[in-house]
């Protein structure tokens, strides 16, 4: 059995705004980012999980937000890709955390519950923002006229 894994996107789901692997996306509470991954597969027919998680790094991988996905693998003598999409809620945000680690949070997915050890992607650092508050950004004067 042969697993290659990775993440290749990140979107907002409230917004519609979406980002690169590796790039910064910000959220706020009560938003969900959907996490665009692909693996390569190849053996016998498997079912497993996808584990996506939201988080910081500080010693170990400390996560704060995480979504377990069921998954299914075909039997295949070749490679398969698979394009996997999981959705993780920003919900119960840790402000408190976030005054000893930042706003700043790292991703990273895994296959489980399949023969052998977890597969995991590379872990994202500092691309998740979590905001308090709304943004602006564009403000102009557009035109003006007498009345």
């Amino acid at each position: 059995m042969d697993i290659l894994a990775e993440i290749n996107g990140l979107e907002l789901i409230r917004g519609g705004i979406a980002v690169p692997a590796g790039e910064l996306l910000t959220v706020t509470e009560g938003d969900t980012v959907r996490v665009h991954m692909t693996v390569d597969y190849r053996g016998p027919a498997v079912d497993g999980a996808i584990w996506t998680a939201i988080g910081w790094t500080v010693i170990f991988f400390e996560e704060k937000f995480a979504v377990r996905l069921p998954v299914h693998f075909d039997a295949s003598a070749e490679f398969v890709t698979y394009d996997i999409t999981c959705d993780v809620p920003i919900v119960n945000v840790p402000w408190t955390g976030m005054i000893l680690y930042g706003d700043l949070f790292d991703i990273y997915a895994k296959i489980m519950e399949v023969p052998g050890p977890d597969i995991f992607t590379p872990t994202y650092k500092n691309i998740i923002k979590i905001t308090r508050v709304g943004e602006f950004q564009n403000f102009d004067i557009v035109s003006y006229e007498k009345v």
